[in-house]
């Protein structure tokens, strides 16, 4: 076991506290790891700000890494990831819904190195990722957290028409077949080789998409995104109120003249 507070010289923080809350730089901390986890978080995210277009960050922050509870935290071979700093720009996994590409391409990367990787559409993981090595990377048909990632990618970057649901099913395979052909990817996902070109791939598109800058319909369609996960009981009305305001000839005529159709990518 290990005490650190960086990982490849990044600092690692913690913003869970009342004055340091989630979603902020947070506070500098030490951290208790399992000395072989540390050199996969170092493989890992080693990986992943090689091809992250903003390159390395200046702060992570984390939920904890060696916790009091049972499964891999208790053994300091888990870690919760919240949020990536970089100068001027700055990934948060709760907003996911209006940062979908860089999200998806920081996962990707992630999954090429940690067989668990539970994402914001893994019940109570909305707020963080978690990752441990507990199983082999691999792709299989019955994970949950495996066909959510996989699903993601399908629908935010491929665009193809799927249910992000966590459950594999005939809609799911037929887009996968569609996009491992388009993409000249061996099937089936579920040997390694072929999963791991995939998660390459992907990440790679989606590090690009994330560099494009967002144009009025995107987001608005983000928009849209984060008011439909609201509460039933606030989301009718305020859709009904994006959609009265997207809808109107004028701002479908406002929305034409900047880049297009208003509801392209809706």
């Amino acid at each position: 076991m290990k005490i650190i507070n960086n990982i490849n010289g990044i600092p690692l923080h913690y913003a869970r506290l009342t004055g340091n809350p989630y979603g902020t730089r947070g506070i500098p901390r030490d951290f208790a790891v399992d000395d072989l986890f540390l050199k996969t978080l170092e493989a890992a995210f080693k990986e992943v700000f090689k091809n992250c277009p903003l390159g390395v960050p200046e702060v992570i922050t984390t939920a904890g890494i060696l916790v009091n509870k049972p499964g891999q935290h208790g053994h300091g071979r888990a870690f919760d990831l919240d949020a990536i700093f970089w100068q001027n720009d700055t990934l948060v996994t709760l907003n996911f819904l209006h940062q979908k590409e860089l999200y998806i391409g920081v996962e990707s990367y992630l999954r090429r190195h940690f067989g668990i990787v539970l994402n914001y559409f893994y019940p109570n993981h909305q707020d963080h990722w978690h990752v441990d090595t507990s199983v082999p990377v691999d792709f299989n048909e019955s994970s949950r957290s495996e066909t959510y990632y996989l699903q993601m990618a399908l629908k935010y970057i491929f665009g193809m028409e799927v249910l992000v649901d966590g459950s594999w099913g005939r809609q799911t395979q037929a887009a996968v077949r569609a996009v491992f052909e388009r993409l000249g990817i061996r099937l089936p996902i579920t040997t390694k080789k072929n999963y791991l070109q995939f998660l390459e791939t992907t990440g790679n598109l989606a590090f690009e998409l994330s560099k494009a800058e967002a144009s009025p319909a995107r987001l608005l369609a983000n928009l849209t995104d984060v008011l439909r996960g609201l509460p039933v009981r606030y989301k009718n009305g305020a859709l009904e109120a994006l959609n009265s305001f997207a809808d109107h000839q004028e701002t479908v005529e406002w929305l034409n003249g900047l880049d297009g159709d208003p509801h392209a990518h809706g």
